[in-house]
Order: C-alpha cells, then structure tokens, then sequence
C-alpha cells in the first residue's frame, strides 16, 4: 500500500500529519479516522479510500455539508499528490512520497510575479511629503 499522508495546512490541524488507511473517514463522530470538531463539519462528512489502481478516490457522505478539493465544491474525485483538501475550517494538502504534485508546478504556479510592494510604499512616501508640505510641517 502507498504511503499517503494529510497533511493539516489551516484550522485545528495546522502542522499535523495524518497516514491515510485504506478507508478514512472524516467528520465529527468519535468513531471517524480523522475526527475533527466544528458546526460546518458532519458527523461522518467525507471518506477516502484507496482505488483498485492505488489511487485515491474522495467521496462526500453527507449531502447537507460541503467539502472542497482545490476550492470547487466535490461529491465525488479522484486525488493526485498536492491536492488541497477543506472541510470545514480545516484545510490539508495530499502527500504522496515519490510523487511530484503536478497541480503545484504547473507553468503558471512557478512563473515569477512582480511585487507591488516597492511601488505601494514610494506612492505612499511620496503622499505623506505632499501633505506634509501642505500643512506646512515641511518647507523647501
């Protein structure tokens, strides 16, 4: 069997790991695999099992709430390695050693994007002088 972890990204799992069994269930019941707490979570919310292929296959078991995989709302997916899994607050990423999350490094998620940063802080630099000499507190 693979070794497939969560691991918890936000919420009250935030830097645990957690080994995936060949069925996991997750929701609020004592009885689930991965027990979490919150209003927005069901009793035995959604399950992971592992497929005939060994894959991972996610399945919403209870209508009333919602579970996202990479922010669209699922019933039914297939996992790859990297995938981002919510329920509830709570919010863990796919970890299968050996293989590379595809979704992670795509073109666009390792293209480099130019901070605004340095131009936020000359505008506003640049604001605080022109009020300051307005007010007279500065004088050339």
């Amino acid at each position: 069997m693979h070794d497939y972890r969560l691991k918890g990204a936000s919420g009250k799992v935030a830097n645990q790991s957690f080994r995936l069994l060949r069925r996991t269930v997750i929701g609020s019941a004592p009885g689930c695999e991965l027990c979490i707490e919150g209003d927005r979570v069901a009793p035995q919310h959604a399950e992971i099992c592992l497929d005939d292929e060994g894959g991972l296959l996610l399945r919403q078991l209870d209508s009333a709430y919602e579970t996202r995989v990479n922010g669209s709302v699922v019933n039914r997916v297939k996992l790859s390695s990297g995938d981002e899994i919510r329920v509830g607050n709570c919010r863990w990423v796919l970890q299968a050693p050996g293989l590379r999350p595809e979704k992670v490094l795509t073109p666009a998620a390792v293209k480099r994007t130019r901070s605004h940063l340095t131009w936020m802080i000359l505008i506003a630099l640049l604001a605080l002088a022109a009020l300051a000499w307005q007010r007279g507190w500065l004088q050339f």
